[in-house]
């Protein structure tokens, strides 16, 4: 049985790790899978595994982020140098540790998932071995990672990429300088649909999910939902996710008098995200990047319309405009307003928008996309 191995950098809650979970749950039912995080984070996998995929860690450290800011907020000069050795002695072992697992893939199947770790594969895979790069972001053109996409990644055998347009650009970026790496589509898909989205009454709530993050923009989010309050005095906006911008959200939500009606309601778990989406009317994303973003399969998968942002990559190839949500051109804040206003007050448009979401997440099934995997990697 071929074997697979996975590099992650953890296996905590975000869009990635959910992806690499699926992943491996999606492998084993052909193949001997491994995942190898460098990070053993608390509560992690937070995501279901199936029982066959084996997991290792590689380091007994974990980043030290907060414990070297709480040294810079005060002031502590022996602890900011103490936590800034640290954290670089964390960066030297996972970057080793990363190169000693790509070294040992002499042969099957070597999945990286970051950026660095592609670049690790690149230098350092077997040729015996089939390496394979995945971006899971929007590289939005980053010079250092453009530079890096045309120049390190040679020794990559299969760049594999969230959106077909995404992988055009990164054809176009190793046109002249990689004829080796042959890049591919290959879309995050649902391991789980919903069986009855009609489970619970539809409340009228916004609902935004992810990280408390400044990419995210629910602060602007709440800004923009609360201008609309006066007309939807019986509307909620609620927030699921937990990060560092909790702090500064909840001075905004405090600051426009908004505690009545908007919601920040910390981290749930997949079922509890579930239950939100199931719940609620309508979903809101306002993110300034995306790469290919999981929540809004989910919240199609629960029969969600959504308004977003057409940022360069990501909503716009989930979200069909005018059928299963809105796209509002990217900064037009008032576009994106009158959309919200045209859902939040019309319940058999979010009906219609509702059943085309459904029929949209469908295509990204587990079946689907596992045989997209199956061509590429093979017996």
């Amino acid at each position: 049985m071929k074997k697979i191995r996975i590099i992650a950098l953890h296996l905590a809650f975000g869009g990635i790790e959910k992806a690499i979970c699926s992943m491996a749950n999606l492998f084993a039912e052909r193949y001997e899978v491994e995942i190898l995080s460098v990070y053993h984070m608390p509560d992690s996998p937070a995501f279901p595994l199936d029982d066959r995929v084996k997991v290792r860690w590689l380091l007994d450290d974990i980043p030290n982020r907060e414990e070297w800011k709480a040294a810079l907020r005060g002031h502590d000069l022996p602890g900011i140098a103490r936590e800034g050795f640290r954290a670089a002695r964390i960066l030297r072992d996972k970057k080793r540790a990363v190169v000693k697992t790509i070294e040992g893939a002499e042969d099957g199947v070597v999945i990286t998932t970051r950026p660095e770790d592609n670049v690790l594969l690149s230098r350092h895979g077997r040729p015996g071995a089939l390496k394979i790069a995945q971006l899971h972001r929007d590289h939005a053109f980053e010079k250092e990672l453009v530079r890096s996409i045309r120049k390190d990644y040679g020794g990559v055998d299969i760049f594999a990429l969230l959106t077909p347009g995404l992988r055009d650009e990164a054809r176009e970026m190793l046109r002249g300088n990689n004829t080796h790496t042959e890049c591919v589509y290959m879309p995050n898909f649902l391991e789980h649909f919903p069986e009855n989205t009609d489970k619970y009454p539809r409340e009228k709530t916004v609902l935004a999910v992810g990280r408390l993050h400044e990419v995210k923009r629910f602060d602007l989010l709440i800004r923009l939902f609360c201008t609309l309050r006066p007309r939807f005095p019986d509307w909620m906006l609620r927030i699921v996710g937990e990060g560092e911008e909790r702090e500064t959200l909840e001075n905004t939500i405090r600051e426009l008098g908004a505690e009545d009606y908007v919601n920040l309601t910390g981290k749930k778990d997949a079922a509890g995200v579930e239950e939100e989406m199931l719940r609620a009317s309508v979903f809101a994303m306002t993110s300034r990047s995306e790469g290919f973003p999981f929540v809004l399969l989910e919240a199609q998968s629960c029969a969600l319309p959504i308004v977003a942002f057409d940022v360069r990559v990501g909503p716009g190839f989930v979200v069909q405009d005018g059928v299963n949500g809105y796209l509002a051109p990217e900064g037009d804040r008032a576009q994106f307003c009158e959309m919200l206003t045209a859902l939040m007050g019309d319940e058999i448009l979010r009906r219609r928008m509702s059943d085309a979401a459904i029929r949209r997440a469908a295509a990204f099934s587990r079946e689907k996309v596992g045989e997209m995997w199956y061509s590429l990697i093979g017996d």
